[in-house]
């Protein structure tokens, strides 16, 4: 609830900010105006600097054959003519997406209703890098700054209605959910059995085995191609010594906690099934039967990357990191709701405005990426989500674009009409701001919350302090 009731306060509280935002974007799109309106013009002909001169036809020698085409006046479709086009294009630049080239036809720009010369201005470029200071580096990060904070006042809320404090009262959390831990020891201390649980819990084996482990990681480190056959054997017995390292490991623990105490912790488990992929690998990568069948058994290899993991348990700042790393998971399902019902509703919309487009392989509506379908429009949308192209799918969806044949209409009628709209622009910038600058910020807030404990004052306790204290407290009351 605490992360819905985020996103609305976030909303009411962006437009002071967007206000500032768009007023700054003004300024820039006014300059961007007076600097390059009508020079985004070029001749399909680069030879030809104006339209007057850009007619007839030309041999296009780009593509391996010649080809004779028709001389054509364009203009590059992010643009500065006019204050709306300028404010869409600074918005596309700000996402970090196609800058390059709106970059590259900004320095090469030569007079009004003149085609481009290359790297004519290239003090152009001072511009952008303004820009990208104010916005992308600046106004942007203020977003992610603003959900952070009213995540951590929505937290704040809901702790005054409760007499304790948000610490006091994970704490009560964590002592009501723990369990005590464990560890056993042989009773008998003149038994061969207490010997080796001895040795196998002493501080000296334990960094022994992180050893091994360190210097497993290194051998996996040193493969590459192309490498002699000896250096390739060496490393395939180094791999088989390391095997059998980690599997005396697991036998002496065997012996030492007994069969069905060693599978009780979780990390014994972990460290089983490690040791006997590596064992399976170490079997099947010189087995005939695997050779001849075909089947890749390389992702075994997989085992002996995993025993990294058993570093990250040593040191009690890396503890404190997977303890936050956890807790975020907890509210990151809510995250993942809202997100996925702002990627239902514009799927919905998407398939209903832009799912009959004709399909062109050379647009970037194919048939891998469109809206035909409400898996397909997901996938198109977690694309533009990420950045990828997202103006190019937004062009390619424009009113010009044509429709998809339909075979129960009359001869020539699906030709004529057209399937694309002037709403790609509402479309596609709202769902950038909703799901890049909002949405997505709020899994650094979530994070950022439980981070409070790395920055605060390491007197004071917490709820992380706990799993720390049962383990400590499992060293000396083994029986707990």
């Amino acid at each position: 609830m605490a992360v819905f009731d985020c996103v609305v306060t976030s909303l009411k509280n962006v437009f002071n900010i967007l206000i500032v935002y768009k007023l700054f974007m003004f300024i820039f799109a006014v300059i961007a105006v007076q600097l390059f309106k009508g020079k985004f013009f070029y001749c399909t002909d680069s030879s030809k600097d104006t339209e007057k001169e850009c007619i007839g036809n030309y041999v296009d020698h780009e593509k391996n054959k010649m080809e004779v085409k028709g001389r054509e006046w364009k203009r590059h479709e992010f643009h500065y003519d006019n204050i709306i086009w300028a404010l869409l294009t600074l918005f596309t630049v700000s996402t970090g997406e196609g800058w390059p080239q709106v970059l590259q036809h900004s320095v090469d720009v030569t007079e009004e209703d003149r085609g481009p010369s290359r790297s004519n201005r290239m003090e152009m470029s001072i511009f952008y890098v303004v820009y990208f200071v104010v916005f992308p580096f600046f106004f942007v990060n203020i977003f992610v700054a603003l959900i952070i904070i009213t995540f951590q006042e929505q937290g704040d809320k809901m702790m005054e209605e409760c007499s304790l404090e948000k610490n006091e009262r994970a704490c009560i959390d964590f002592a009501i959910s723990a369990k005590p831990l464990t560890r056993y020891m042989p009773q008998n201390r003149h038994t061969f059995q207490y010997r080796v649980w001895h040795f196998v819990v002493s501080p000296s084996f334990e960094y022994t085995i992180m050893a091994m482990i360190a210097l497993n990681t290194v051998v996996l480190m040193m493969k590459y191609y192309s490498a002699p056959c000896t250096y390739e054997l060496a490393l395939k017995y180094l791999n088989i010594a390391f095997t059998m390292v980690f599997s005396l490991e697991c036998v002496l623990k065997i012996i030492a906690f007994g069969f069905l105490n060693y599978f009780r912790d979780t990390w014994n488990i972990f460290d089983f099934i490690t040791v006997i992929g590596s064992i399976t690998e170490i079997i099947l990568t010189d087995s005939k039967l695997v050779n001849t069948s075909g089947f890749n058994m390389s992702f075994l290899k997989l085992f002996r990357a995993a025993r990294l993991i058993k570093l990250l348990r040593q040191g009690y700042t890396i503890r404190i990191l997977l303890w936050t790393f956890v807790q975020s998971f907890k509210a990151l399902p809510y995250v993942c709701l809202l997100i996925a019902m702002l990627f239902f509703i514009y799927a919905i919309i998407g398939m209903q405005v832009f799912g009959n487009i004709k399909l062109d392989e050379e647009s970037h509506i194919n048939r891998h990426n469109n809206f035909r379908s409400f898996f397909g429009s997901l996938m198109l949308l977690f694309r533009s989500a990420t950045g990828e192209a997202w103006q190019e799918i937004m062009l390619s969806c424009l009113g010009e674009k044509g429709c998809e044949p339909d075979t129960t209409a009359p001869s020539g009628q699906s030709e004529s009409e057209r399937c694309g709209t002037d709403l790609a622009y509402v479309y596609f910038v709202s769902f950038i701001f909703f799901c890049s600058f909002l949405m997505l910020n709020l899994f650094v807030a979530v994070i950022m919350d439980n981070f409070e404990y790395l920055t605060r004052d390491s007197s004071i306790l917490g709820p992380h302090h706990l799993d720390e204290f049962v383990r400590v407290w499992a060293e000396y009351d083994r029986a707990a």
